[in-house]
């Protein structure tokens, strides 16, 4: 088991947009990855061989486990009555016979209205009990298996939306007893509204560490180009994270050009930003 971010410094992660990408990434950087998020859609198998290339790079895998499945019960009931019994144990066994570190991000982001697993599209004023107990019998599989290689990763994003008290990100919080880590999403998205590292993060994080003691990480996180000094905001949030964010041991970066230019080389400049940034020693190459 990892210690789950119980020591000193924050580990380096990203998305890199294929494992194709990882060696240039790193290159580019200046560092190797702590840690690398990537997604798996259900029913897809456990991705074996590309867990064992991230961990043959040092790194361990933040696996965001994406329930992109429908059902007459809605998709947080479904799960929750074991609907999917057969793939769950058939996953959480593999990933338990692969033996090495693995994050595991269930259904995340689910205090938002874009996922079919968010509390909007679950019933919303019952949609967190659905959450919990969907969170729950994941969790009581990983129990009953013993893959104790397995480190449970809940995370809302920065924000709820819509803005209701149904939908309030603490409602979704399954305990601590039920959780390894906290991750919170969170974008700088520039255009109509150009939003500083704090804007974005100061406010979940003060909720976060008041709801749960366990370590943090930055899920997701990026800057836009448009609409500010998107090399200002990346030297800020390095500065940010190890002066003013103690808890947050760990993060990842999401490097894509997608609906924003969300990579650290949208220009030079804030490629530079983020090299200084992450040159720091604070900034580590183990999660540990």
């Amino acid at each position: 088991m990892l210690s789950s971010g119980k020591i000193g410094g924050c580990a380096t992660g990203a998305f890199v947009n294929g494992l194709r990408n990882l060696s240039a990434f790193q290159k580019m950087t200046g560092k190797k990855l702590a840690v690398i998020l990537f997604y798996v859609h259900w029913l897809d198998a456990f991705p074996l061989a590309d867990v064992e290339v991230m961990h043959n790079n040092g790194s361990v895998p933040l696996l965001t486990w994406e329930p992109w499945v429908s059902h007459s019960k809605g998709t947080l009931e479904a799960i929750a009555s074991r609907e999917p019994d057969d793939y769950v144990r058939q996953f959480i066994q593999a990933a338990k016979d692969w033996g090495k570190p693995l994050l595991l991000r269930f259904a995340h982001e689910m205090n938002g209205d874009w996922y079919p697993w968010d509390g909007f599209h679950n019933g919303q004023d019952t949609a967190a009990k659905k959450y919990k107990n969907a969170w729950a019998y994941i969790y009581n599989v990983r129990q009953e298996l013993k893959a104790d290689n397995i480190e449970l990763v809940w995370s809302p994003n920065n924000n709820d939306q819509p803005a209701a008290d149904w939908n309030r990100m603490e409602n979704y919080f399954p305990g601590d007893q039920y959780v390894d880590w906290v991750a919170v999403d969170g974008y700088n998205w520039g255009f109509s509204k150009w939003e500083p590292f704090a804007a974005v993060f100061g406010q979940i994080y003060q909720r976060v560490t008041q709801l749960s003691s366990q370590p943090i990480m930055i899920g997701e996180f990026g800057s836009a180009e448009q609409g500010g000094d998107k090399a200002a905001w990346i030297k800020e949030a390095f500065h940010m994270i190890k002066t003013q964010y103690p808890k947050i041991k760990a993060f990842c970066w999401f490097d894509i050009n997608k609906e924003r230019d969300w990579r650290v080389n949208s220009t030079e400049i804030s490629l530079k930003a983020y090299r200084q940034g992450i040159s720091n020693s604070y900034f580590t190459e183990i999660l540990i």
